[in-house]
């Protein structure tokens, strides 16, 4: 069944801008020498100057003649971006959306991230847009995803025009058009984009806008994998899983998809987390699931939390509990998942790990039911209730 999901999923979403965020390496100063004068930048930037700012700002960030800091490398960036200073705007938005806990912040990411891209910057509008469309420190928004997306196409920005070809791909805030997402896509693949050759290589093996054609997936896709895009490696493991395009091969299927796992990607950390929950391919082991599904959870993946909800619930591999299901469960349901509200409703029901609730169950196997059939935990939930708690659910 996982096999059979997850090739559905790369057809649907492959295309997914989880792309590596732009920044700003302006001004063109800046170059990768590992020795810097630290004292004659820290004065200038003291006197004011935000061009020294931001160098000492990308030189705490990237390890560049000083050891890295992101700390630091926060506060001489904010200095340039008070200053209005686009690029500085940037990469401190970066920073607080893909800093390290403690720093990070979406909120905070969107606030200068939207301050850069008014300015101008279409790293800034590009990364703005990519916060619209998965709902990240901001209400999630076709209109304003592509709107920001494409200012930053408009820019000649290659992974802009990626992110612009998928909204094409899948319809949101744009109408669907899988020859313009085709047309965008190829665009970005001659300007040498991984994203766009990982777009452009599962519209191939979709055969969307184009006769299908796997082995030419198979080549655009080892070009984003080989690039180091991550969907592009979870494509090209998928290709390899189902034998589409080059002869089947398990083993590199799942170096595909931990290379990445490992680069952050959520669908690939999902896949192994089920991977080795149900032993495809490789041996069981319940451990490893449970680390790759803790990973997608960081990065808010509500299924893998349903996933390890559950087996802590049974007590597979890791020990039984209880208190960490219910908390999972709840943080997937709270975010829509329909699996997460249909479980935990039926921990309210037997008191399972929390206090007995049926108007909780019944309002939870309610939310599920926009997704999934509850009419029968309804209608017997509605039998069971006293008369008291009936009217709180009606």
């Amino acid at each position: 069944m996982r096999r059979k999901l997850l090739f559905i999923t790369l057809l649907i979403t492959s295309v997914h801008p989880d792309l590596a965020r732009a920044q700003s390496f302006s001004p063109t100063s800046i170059h990768n020498s590992s020795r810097i004068d630290l004292k004659g930048l820290t004065k200038k930037a003291n006197s004011g100057d935000t061009v020294a700012q931001f160098k000492l700002g990308y030189a705490y960030q990237f390890g560049k003649g000083v050891d890295k800091d992101v700390s630091e490398a926060i506060r001489w960036y904010r200095k340039a971006a008070n200053y209005g200073d686009s690029s500085a705007q940037t990469n401190l938005a970066y920073l607080y959306e893909k800093g390290p806990e403690g720093i990070k912040d979406l909120g905070e990411a969107a606030k200068w991230y939207t301050r850069a891209a008014v300015s101008g910057s279409p790293e800034a509008a590009l990364n703005l847009g990519l916060l619209y469309l998965h709902g990240q420190g901001v209400a999630k928004s076709g209109a304003d995803a592509q709107h920001w997306i494409r200012r930053a196409a408009d820019a000649k920005s290659p992974d802009g025009m990626a992110a612009l070809a998928y909204l094409y791909a899948i319809g949101f805030g744009v109408p669907q058009d899988s020859q313009q997402a085709l047309k965008l896509a190829r665009k970005a693949a001659k300007k040498n984009s991984p994203q766009a050759q990982t777009s452009l290589g599962v519209l191939y093996a979709k055969g969307e806008g184009v006769p299908a054609d796997p082995t030419k997936a198979v080549r655009l896709l080892r070009k984003s994998a080989d690039a180091g895009d991550p969907a592009g490696e979870f494509a090209l493991g998928v290709m390899y899983e189902k034998g589409r395009g080059v002869k089947q091969d398990l083993k590199e299927a799942l170096r595909q998809y931990h290379l990445a796992g490992e680069n952050g990607f959520t669908q690939a950390q999902a896949a192994l987390g089920q991977i080795y929950e149900l032993g495809e391919g490789v041996n069981v082991d319940y451990g490893e699931a449970a680390s790759w599904y803790r990973r997608a959870i960081d990065q808010g993946d509500t299924l893998s939390a349903t996933r390890l909800g559950a087996l802590l619930l049974e007590g597979k591999g890791l020990g039984r509990d209880l208190h960490e299901t219910v908390k999972l469960w709840t943080w997937a349901a709270d975010r829509g998942d329909a699996y997460a509200q249909f479980d935990l409703a039926q921990l309210y029901v037997t008191g399972t790990g929390v206090n007995r609730d049926l108007v909780k169950a019944y309002s939870l196997f309610t939310s599920a039911g926009k997704t999934l059939d509850v009419s029968k935990q309804l209608s017997k939930l509605s039998s069971a209730m006293s008369q008291d708690e009936l009217p709180k659910v009606q």
